[in-house]
């Protein structure tokens, strides 16, 4: 069996109307070209304009502070009002540019971007990964980072005795 028909798959997130990954592609590419974001979207200092960018676009992101966050997870979405929720901590990486900030952030805005609402229903088939809102938004974020070329991780400095 394959992942998208496993009997056994556990769903991450909300049931959601399934999505190809050839379409989710297609959805990133066109919503870095309506909105402008690009590789320098994302140096140090530019999250800010993209931040005012998205609002424009009906995204918006809230800024927590530390001490009121609920540390149960590292940012989250209300894709209904086009709103992210992120901990001051994480904005202050996205803004320097952190690999690991900037995929958080792309998670987010996909679940907004694909129009994520769960489904309420009585299905009697088992949820594939294709109907899995945090997969489409995972492989959302990652569609994102490739066509922009952005590292995955961190680049470390490896020294060699």
């Amino acid at each position: 069996m394959t992942p998208e028909t496993d009997e056994d798959y556990c769903m991450r997130g909300h049931r959601v109307p399934a999505l190809e990954p050839e379409l989710i592609s297609d959805v990133a590419y066109r919503v870095c070209k309506i909105i402008g974001i690009n590789k320098a979207s994302f140096k140090k200092g530019k999250a800010e304009k993209l931040v005012s960018r998205l609002e424009n676009h009906g995204i918006h992101l809230d800024v927590i502070e530390d001490d009121e966050w609920f540390d149960a997870t590292r940012a989250t979405v209300d894709p209904s009002k086009g709103m992210i929720y992120v901990p001051n901590k994480l904005y202050t990486e996205l803004c320097r540019g952190k690999a690991e900030a900037v995929r958080i952030f792309l998670h987010e805005m996909g679940h907004i971007v694909l129009g994520h609402r769960p489904l309420l229903h009585f299905a009697e088939a088992q949820a594939t990964l294709l109907e899995d809102s945090e997969w489409q938004a995972d492989y959302f974020a990652d569609a994102v980072m490739d066509l922009l070329k952005l590292p995955r991780s961190e680049a470390q400095m490896e020294f060699k005795f």
